[in-house]
């Protein structure tokens, strides 16, 4: 008997769907405020086939974007790649030794009698400015 009146058509069974009905309609009622979209003058409202346009032409740029960029990434990679494979082809430079080669005879004789020119010159400009300064007092 108790199972009858607490069963699915007894008093039980009424409060039961009231909690569930107004479960429901409480979850209705916040779904609808929490979805619902307000149209403001700036932004273009869903379903508009102007904003739709302009999203796909935005879509198609950035994936252009995107494509460009990588391909200059792919040609920058391969203009290093060729630039070290001329490297590695190319013939090394001679070795040339860092240790001083004495000069030959006839360059150590060029360097003296340049210098002794050099003497000579500065030696005969001294000579006049000394002549000029022991000259006599007028």
């Amino acid at each position: 008997m108790i199972a009858a009146t607490l069963g699915r058509n007894g008093v039980w069974s009424h409060l039961e769907d009231m909690k569930a009905a107004a479960l429901i309609l409480l979850s209705v009622l916040s779904a609808g405020t929490a979805s619902a979209q307000v149209y403001s003058p700036g932004q273009p409202y869903i379903g508009d086939p102007m904003a739709d346009r302009l999203r796909s032409r935005m879509e198609t740029q950035r994936l252009q974007s995107e494509q460009q960029a990588a391909f200059a990434r792919q040609h920058q990679l391969g203009a290093r790649l060729t630039e070290k494979e001329n490297r590695a082809q190319r013939q090394p430079e001679p070795y040339v030794p860092l240790v001083d080669v004495p000069p030959s005879p006839d360059a150590q004789r060029r360097a003296r009698e340049a210098a002794a020119a050099r003497r000579e010159a500065v030696s005969s400009g001294v000579g006049q400015i000394d002549d000029w300064l022991a000259r006599p007092p007028r």
